[in-house]
């Protein structure tokens, strides 16, 4: 929208023609009532007062052609309606050729016309914001190039009446109009009824990022798709603010979306894609996390950035990398934020990386493993225990247990406390060079009661196994939308399988062929169900996750070791052991069930709760990790 005057060279005022003229009497009298009753409002603060006069004395921004086409092929590629995208990329051509012929400037306000009415007809929100932003583009090109039409005052009218429509989600917490309300006030800041709409957008906006991130940059929403959705979200708007004037929210508001955005980075997949259930998105819908990134103030952000973006290109000549590049400062690959109860776990930040999210705010965590850009697990990481037949319900959330992390491995354990005395541990393990994930569920007894265990233990097998009456332990791990499970024809494991080999998974705590043991494992409708069954008073139920394909298809088998304490085996309740061999490389997987202690398991001393490693050609074992 442009005034109704422009400066001679003289300084004198000269009307403008026809063509440029889109002023506030083009809007109906009932609407600029309205408008100076919503900024004259009572209940405005002074500092909102203060910054309506600021947005009065400033000038609309100026809209070249080349800009509001690129906005608007912007707008285009995050549509997801094929309808929307080839309507408003024609309406981006079209304005991209600059023509001042009259009919010409008729077919373009033909074309958002159009738009505007398919957004009124739209049953999803946010396929009708984005036209109407689109709309909005179009619209403020042709005011400030002195363009518009006769009918360009009734287009303005329609979109302020959009955006009107808007201002109930936004008092709500809805902020998918945000962008387009914060479009139109900015575009037209000197028409009062578009002005006044700019404090709805940018206090929803600022409410919403205190709100829902944490002071470590996560966001509280469920599922890695939301959460960087969100940041794409804020990152637009912000964008949009820097380009037409100033930041739409104060300076540490500024700074938790400065972490978002560095957190959204962590659940990127390979070049930088934002992963669905369904594949990987186009680089549209996560540019803009990716642009801010680019620019920020810290160094490993802006390096983890480039790296990112940089995955899709090819390496230089030789297929070597760079020196330097393995000297590069990158963000760390792993965070943990307790407070908003999730964790990321990465194996690092190549092409091909592991991508672990765990959300356990609720009482069945929400989980996601992502490998380069092919989403493999994600949804409810469900469970259920019982004893002698009865369930054993939670009694309390969870909470950290262990949180450890370095360059060797990763490791994350959840408690949470159950009837009858009992507690449920969840264990995550990730060993980044070898590329495999544990994913374990115990059941042992809580502190408090670790003394009555002691006594247990020593009575013979039978009672104890009569006086606690069993502990079945069930988990199903959900594989994602285009992945498939394949058992073997005897054996227990399961190859996890879409276009190519993308996982193997092996129960260890089942016996490896199926004619032995209680329980079982299979592929289901929810993903991978794994039902184990213990005579003892604990039990540990350890899922071995094989995430390279290069090693699958060649020989494997896991048995179950025999762990003893001075010189007496121990049964499986009180400390446990696992070897896994893929091929020639062999993997040594301990667990105590009751307090650590010095013992021995395939020639190994360990004194510690927990040992993760590899085992070598001479049958030492590599400590990647052990818990104290």
């Amino acid at each position: 929208m442009v005034t109704n005057t422009t400066q001679t060279r003289n300084g004198k005022p000269k009307k403008s023609g026809k063509r440029g003229k889109v002023a506030a009497d083009a809007l109906p009298e009932a609407v600029a009532a309205e408008s100076s009753g919503q900024s004259g409002d009572s209940e405005a603060s002074s500092a909102g007062e203060a910054t309506s006069r600021s947005d009065a004395s400033r000038a609309p921004a100026k809209v070249g052609a080349g800009p509001a086409g690129r906005r608007i092929r912007a707008i285009a590629d995050v549509s997801e309606s094929l309808d929307v995208r080839r309507r408003l990329r024609r309406l981006a051509r079209q304005i991209e050729r600059r023509s001042q012929d009259m009919q010409h400037m008729t077919l373009i306000e033909g074309l958002i016309s159009d738009c505007l009415d398919d957004a009124a007809s739209m049953t999803v929100d946010r396929e009708r914001w984005l036209l109407c932003e689109a709309a909005t583009w179009g619209l403020a090109w042709m005011a400030r190039t002195r363009r518009a039409g006769g009918s360009a005052g009734g287009l303005l009218e329609r979109l302020v009446k959009s955006a009107r429509s808007a201002q109930a989600p936004l008092a709500a917490g809805d902020t998918q109009s945000a962008r387009f309300v914060l479009t139109v006030s900015r575009l037209f800041c000197d028409i009062e009824a578009c002005r006044c709409l700019d404090r709805d957008a940018a206090s929803a906006l600022g409410d919403e990022i205190r709100r829902l991130v944490s002071a470590e940059g996560t966001v509280s929403l469920r599922g890695s798709a939301a959460m960087v959705e969100r940041v794409v979200r804020w990152s637009a708007a912000r964008d949009v603010g820097l380009a037409t004037g100033s930041m739409p929210w104060d300076g540490p508001t500024e700074k938790l979306f400065a972490k978002a955005a560095a957190t959204a980075l962590r659940l990127l997949g390979g070049q930088g894609r934002l992963l669905v259930g369904a594949g990987r998105m186009p680089a549209a819908f996560s540019d803009p996390v990716l642009a801010v990134a680019a620019e920020s103030d810290r160094n490993r952000v802006r390096r983890t950035a480039e790296a990112e973006q940089g995955a899709a290109r090819p390496r230089a000549a030789g297929g070597r990398k760079k020196k330097e590049d393995k000297h590069e400062r990158l963000l760390p690959r792993d965070l943990h934020d307790a407070p908003a109860a999730i964790a990321i776990i990465r194996s690092g930040w190549e092409r091909n990386a592991i991508r672990v999210l765990l959300e356990y705010r609720d009482s069945v965590p929400h989980l996601e493993i992502a490998v380069g850009d092919r989403l493999l697990v994600d949804g409810p990481w469900q469970w259920r225990a019982s004893k002698g037949g009865r369930p054993l319900e939670m009694e309390g959330p969870w909470s950290v247990s262990c949180w450890e992390s370095d360059k060797k491995a990763t490791y994350l354990e959840i408690i949470a406390p159950l009837a009858g005395g009992l507690q449920i541990d969840r264990q995550i393990v990730l060993l980044p060079r070898d590329r495999v994930l544990l994913l374990a569920d115990t059941i042992t007894h809580q502190t408090g009661e670790r003394a009555e265990v002691r006594a247990g233990d020593a009575l013979p097998e039978p009672l104890r196994s009569h006086a606690n009456s069993g502990l079945r332990m069930e988990s199903v791990v959900p594989l994602a939308a285009t992945l498939e499970g394949e058992q073997a024809e005897d054996t227990r494991e399961v190859l996890v399988y879409d276009t190519k080999q993308r996982m193997m998974a092996l129960p260890l705590a089942l016996p490896e062929w199926k004619t032995a043991g209680r329980g079982g494992f299979a592929v289901t409708p929810d993903g991978l169900a794994l039902d184990h069954h213990a005579a003892g008073s604990r039990c540990y139920s350890p899922l071995w996750l094989d995430l390279e394909p290069a090693r699958q298809g060649r020989p494997l088998t896991w048995r179950q070791l025999t762990v003893a304490d001075t010189r007496q085996n121990l049964p499986p309740h009180q400390a446990i052991g696992f070897r896994v061999q893929e091929g020639l490389e062999q993997w040594l997987v301990y667990r105590t069930l009751d307090e650590p202690r010095n013992r021995t398991v395939l020639g190994c001393n360990i004194s510690c709760g927990f040992l993760m490693g590899r085992i070598g050609r001479t049958g030492a074992v590599d400590r990647d990790i052990e818990i104290h």
